[in-house]
């Protein structure tokens, strides 16, 4: 609307006619497009004005979008400015998916503008990096799909405790932030599937791996001698078995804690960090009771008196 610049979208042409990969921009191409289907307003509190843009205005008419109630609208002018505005996108053509991949790891390698997970799982495609991806999904409660269409965005961001943007998980309701072992950020920064893959990595090697950066990154590459053992282990431990189990035990872990939060049954009133190395330590501890010697819990308040400070 000031005309100020905007840094340029990235896109890859897929083999499918009209499509395309965001490379780089998806939250700049679903910010615009909120805005027009009336998200929310303009600074000055005005919604977008359909009745001067036809294509919105067939889509709202047909009910594919539903706008935000809003009494003041931007003028036709001040819509002619917004649509006028021009975008840089710049198109990779014929080219292949190690390609894409590459592109993206070095735009989002050297400005640091993804965490170090989500450098990681970003064009990784394997069985041990699909299987974390569904447990993180599954737990959050979120979708877990190969390809994911602009309009459904909002199905994997993460609202803030402090942010009200309309997306469909909130932290402080995910196991992992409500119980205090991840801050809301930290779960936004992917680090629950840091946590996930360090789990499953740990459980199909058969000990405690070292939960150091340069050993999960070590996992995640295709060309290390160590992504290869985890991958030949995973995939003799079986997917199903890991999916289950680790659920499983975090499921009993919530059980536990029902009433209370594991933050507060490990720490009492006392202010503490969020404590995921510590939470491996009680999963595995889960893990050996639960699936190793088979036992079941029979009394959650009696099991967490020993940890109540």
């Amino acid at each position: 609307m000031k005309k100020y610049p905007i840094p340029s979208v990235l896109l890859a042409e897929r083999k499918e006619p009209g499509t395309y990969e965001i490379i780089d921009g998806m939250q700049r191409l679903h910010t615009i497009i909120s805005f027009i289907e009336g998200a929310f307003p303009s600074l000055s509190g005005a919604g977008f004005n359909h009745e001067h843009f036809t294509t919105a205005k067939t889509r709202l008419d047909e009910k594919i979008f539903v706008p935000q109630e809003s009494k003041n609208k931007i003028s036709g002018l001040e819509v002619g400015t917004f649509l006028n505005y021009p975008l840089a996108v710049s198109v990779i053509r014929n080219v292949t998916e190690p390609e894409v991949n590459d592109v993206f790891d070095r735009i989002n390698t050297y400005g640091h503008r993804l965490s170090d997970q989500e450098r990681r799982q970003a064009g990784v495609q394997n069985d041990f990096v699909n299987c974390v991806r569904k447990i993180a999904c599954s737990i959050r409660g979120d979708v877990s799909v190969d390809v994911l269409p602009l309009r459904s965005m909002p199905t994997i961001m993460i609202d803030l405790p402090m942010s009200k943007h309309g997306y469909e998980i909130r932290a402080d309701e995910v196991f992992w932030v409500r119980n205090g072992i991840l801050t809301a950020k930290e779960l936004r920064d992917s680090l629950d599937e840091q946590c996930i893959a360090d789990l499953v990595a740990s459980l199909v090697a058969g000990e405690i791996l070292q939960r150091t950066k340069a050993k999960l990154d070590q996992i995640y590459d295709s060309q290390d001698a160590e992504s290869d053992r985890i991958l030949t282990l995973f995939n003799l431990y079986g997917e199903e078995r890991v999916s289950q189990e680790i659920k499983y035990c975090i499921e009993q872990i919530d059980k536990v804690c029902r009433g209370s939060t594991l933050k507060r049954i490990l720490f009492g009133t006392k202010q503490a960090n969020a404590f995921p190395s510590l939470f491996a330590v009680i999963f595995f501890a889960f893990h050996d009771l639960l699936i190793r010697q088979s036992k079941q819990i029979r009394d959650s308040m009696s099991l967490r008196l020993p940890w109540v400070v």
